[in-house]
């Protein structure tokens, strides 16, 4: 499997930035791309999933001190509705009756769930160009962020480096070292070989990922209340509720018990002997990725790595100066929770300057 972990930074991402043959983090010996001004350097699939590992922490301890993602993401109201059981990703807390209250995350969307529908599957990679294409396809989709393409039949997503919608269609573009099949993933050290068309999909599936509006918080009473609420004393009772938000920056909201139908929500008042107790809220937040925010990723993931990410001269170079402790350093530097590395110092640095400062719990 090709391991991207779907973040701010794509492997593709990280390849343009530090300026190296990005065929070659992909294991694909692409002579087409050779030249004195990148790095040429075949990875292995081991070096890959460091980098996609060190990454994802880097940009999960970036997005823990700001207080909000990097990426677009959906927050859950239970662990039971979390793909991956991540606790991280859960927004269950106090409600009140009379007062809004504060996500656990920050620069809110949209009140909601994750959804997935199909546009086309197993649609055929056009390979006489590179980047392939992908359609026309007909789709009702807009959003050109709304569409994504995967392995066929799976979760894999692949990064493409182009969406255009236009009349009613979507062409895709995406480059043809983002798709070697599976079984070729684990690549030996002098790469695929790129002009062999078997080493690649032939096609992928496209899907429209979007924010479904009609679940975004429930109200919960516990079983202690089960005079008037749950009969059977061991289970709760659960109201819906619409998520009103009163500033998606700081992330404040209202959760109205309501009803959804037809698009659109039904406020209901509640004739429960007590007042509910919790509310579990859903919910899709984050911006999506700055170049400063890319960089401060990298940096720190860069400080994290116990290696150079491959032999490359310029990663290495750039995992070298990223691990540099300099012989003086100030008290806030010696206090830097990320470390005291330049990698770790330049990422603390743009945290502190881009995070959210605010209260907590009900307002």
């Amino acid at each position: 499997m090709l391991v991207d972990y779907g973040g701010a930074v794509s492997l593709a991402d990280y390849a343009n930035i530090i300026n190296i043959n990005e065929c070659g983090i992909w294991g694909v010996n692409n002579p087409n791309s050779y030249g004195y001004e990148t790095c040429n350097d075949i990875w292995s699939k081991w070096e890959r999933d460091q980098l996609a590992r060190y990454l994802a922490e880097a940009q999960k301890e970036i997005e823990d001190e700001i207080g909000y993602f990097l990426y677009p993401r959906w927050v859950v109201g239970q662990i039971a509705d979390e793909p991956n059981g991540d606790e991280r990703y859960i927004d269950s807390q106090e409600w009140s009756q009379v007062g809004s209250q504060i996500t656990r995350w920050s620069v809110l969307i949209s009140g909601g769930v994750r959804a997935e529908s199909n546009i086309a599957l197993s649609e055929t990679i056009n390979t006489a160009t590179d980047p392939g294409i992908v359609g026309p396809v007909a789709t009702t989709v807009t959003d050109p962020n709304e569409i994504k393409i995967f392995y066929p039949g799976t979760d894999i997503e692949i990064r493409p480096s182009k969406i255009t919608i236009s009349g009613g269609q979507v062409t895709i573009e995406v480059p043809r070292c983002r798709t070697v099949i599976e079984s070729a993933a684990n690549n030996p050290s002098d790469g695929i070989v790129y002009g062999n068309l078997a080493n690649f999909l032939t096609a992928v599936d496209i899907k429209r990922v979007y924010n479904d509006p009609s679940t975004q918080a429930e109200l919960v009473w516990p079983h202690i209340c089960n005079s008037g609420c749950s009969v059977s004393g061991c289970s709760e009772k659960t109201q819906t509720a619409c998520i009103y938000i009163r500033d998606e920056k700081i992330g404040v909201i209202d959760a109205y018990p309501a009803d959804y139908s037809s698009g659109s929500w039904t406020q209901k008042s509640i004739s429960c002997c007590c007042g509910a107790k919790i509310s579990r809220l859903n919910y899709y937040s984050g911006v999506y990725h700055t170049m400063q925010a890319q960089d401060a990723i990298i940096r720190l993931a860069h400080s994290k790595m116990p290696k150079e990410p491959c032999q490359c001269d310029k990663s290495g170079a750039a995992w070298k100066m990223d691990n540099i402790i300099p012989d003086a350093v100030t008290r806030e530097r010696i206090n830097c929770r990320f470390g005291m590395s330049n990698g770790a110092w330049t990422a603390w640095q743009f945290a502190q300057a881009m995070k959210n400062v605010r209260g907590g719990g009900v307002l």
